[in-house]
């Protein structure tokens, strides 16, 4: 693909009528005449879109369902639009921010929007598919929320959460978990077979991980810590584990292996503590921070834990955990510096470029390090969002990026530039063979220098029918088609949502 130029961006809104416009060739007869109605206008595709108003909306996780549509969250504020179409349905955040759960069909049209809203600032930050073909939403939830006519009991003012709607949108239950710190926040999460749901994040101070009855407290044991906690599908409490030591600590990401045990990866600093049995395991990190894994068998006892790094700050990407078909476990994150990705007796190498680089690597049962090490990034700041592997085993990533990135991690060269300069970034995604050689790479962006200005592909899910749906944000005037062709959109507010699809094999946007 080739990186849309300031000139080709002023053409995009007369290219993109010539292209939803119809036109007959001289072979066609003109079937129209006195009192003939003029032919329908062309259908216009619903895919892809915008969503936003005149503050910051972000779409930060999507999942598929069955019949391949899409159930996207994200957070937003003023009123929005969330039917992509001809209609419209609009909600109102009643807080700073709040969260939404919009269900799109396969054309692209919209099924429904559900709202969760407190008086506050209300984030999402990842969505699971349940096997009702409803979903469970997790992230960080103000006081004053209703659920199903129901108050969720807030107890810090700013608690993480976890939701669960129905297949037909509505809310059937909410909790928070959190204590008076305000720092708690859900990142990750996944449903088991059985139904169970695991929960990923972070966590300060003193927190009851159980909303019933009972009261399960944990201290952590320095700034912030990681947890992960088991419920059953009506979100009775089952389990927590904490990770961390004197530093700041977070997980971001969990999968759930071949065998049932379940492996969960974050950022830990200084000397951190992983279990909470008679043999913990203890790990030091090389530098400001590292990444860790760590595998728990059903029980939640911790298997064993590795960590990679170096002197700078490395971080798992959230949702940068993939199980492969044969049980190698993938992982990508983010690297500044000079990082050793193996945790073991050996070492793997890998030097950024800029101040941030992407690191994707496999690691086996035992959380050694397997190889496969790639890397990309340029001159600036680069990062990554979200990992899927599909049925022939290649990847998919997405992110964001800045300056001049070579996207190729192979000897190959595929420079894409970004249209944001300074502090502003562009967003990706791109797909990887099984061997880590790049298959296709699409980016997003506008011309712009706003400070903080970093469009993001934050979430990917997979079809049975060969596409591939990507939802993130983006600021400006963007080019919502990755081809030579042109889709423009222009964000309303801060930050608009985006939601697009293409196809798995090419990359090339599927309407």
């Amino acid at each position: 693909m080739t990186t849309p130029s300031a000139p080709r961006l002023l053409t995009l809104l007369a290219a993109s009528a010539l292209l939803l416009g119809g036109c007959r060739t001289e072979f066609e007869p003109d079937v129209t005449g006195p009192g003939t109605p003029p032919p329908p206008p062309p259908v216009v595709p619903n895919l892809p879109f915008r969503l936003g108003a005149f503050g910051p909306d972000y779409a930060t996780g999507v999942v598929t369902d069955a019949a391949n549509g899409a159930l996207v969250v994200g957070y937003f504020s003023g009123s929005v639009d969330f039917d992509p179409g001809t209609g419209a349905t609009v909600r109102t955040a009643l807080g700073g921010a709040d969260v939404a759960v919009a269900k799109y069909r396969d054309d692209g049209s919209l099924a429904w929007v559900m709202v969760l809203n407190g008086s506050g600032v209300d984030l999402s930050t990842d969505i699971a598919l349940a096997p009702d073909g409803g979903a469970v939403v997790t992230g960080v939830l103000s006081s004053g929320a209703v659920c199903g006519g129901r108050v969720v009991p807030v107890l810090g003012g700013r608690d993480a959460f976890l939701m669960k709607v129905s297949a037909s949108g509505l809310c059937e239950w909410a909790l928070a978990i959190g204590g008076p710190d305000q720092l708690e926040e859900g990142r990750d999460l996944l449903i088991e077979p059985n139904g169970d749901i695991v929960l990923t994040g972070t966590f300060a101070g003193t927190v009851d991980f159980d909303p019933g009855a009972g009261a399960t407290l944990l201290i952590s044991r320095g700034g912030t810590d990681a947890f992960l906690a088991r419920y059953d599908s009506d979100g009775r409490f089952k389990g927590v584990v904490q990770f961390g030591g004197t530093g700041d600590d977070a997980a971001s990401a969990v999968v759930r292996t071949l065998a049932g045990d379940l492996v969960v990866g974050g950022e830990f600093s200084g000397t951190a503590t992983f279990g909470s049995g008679q043999s913990p395991i203890a790990l030091v990190s090389a530098g400001d921070a590292d990444f860790f894994l760590a595998q728990l068998a059903p029980s939640l006892s911790v298997q064993w834990a590795v960590r990679g790094g170096g002197p700078g700050a490395d971080y798992l990407g959230r949702n940068g955990l993939v199980v492969e078909f044969g049980g190698t476990l993938a992982a990508v994150g983010i690297f500044s510096g000079t990082a050793d990705l193996d945790g073991g007796p050996g070492a793997a190498f890998f030097v950024s470029q800029g101040s941030t680089d992407v690191f994707f690597a496999r690691f086996g049962i035992a959380g050694q390090y397997v190889g496969s090490g790639r890397r990309f990034g340029g001159a600036g700041s680069d990062g990554v969002q979200a990992l899927l592997v599909d049925a022939d085993n290649n990847f998919y990533l997405s992110g964001w990026f800045s300056g001049t990135v070579d996207f190729d991690p192979g000897p190959g060269l595929v420079l894409r530039n970004a249209l944001g300069t300074g502090s502003a970034a562009d967003a990706y995604m791109l797909s990887l063979t099984p061997f880590g050689d790049l298959r296709w790479v699409n980016t997003f962006g506008a011309v712009t220098v706003a400070d903080g200005a970093v469009a993001i592909l934050a979430g990917l899910a997979l079809t049975t029918d060969g596409a591939l749906w990507a939802v993130g944000r983006f600021y400006g005037l963007t080019d919502l088609d990755p081809s030579t062709l042109a889709i423009p959109a222009q964000a309303l507010g801060e930050s608009d949502q985006l939601v697009v699809r293409v196809e798995q094999g090419t990359g090339l946007l599927r309407r």
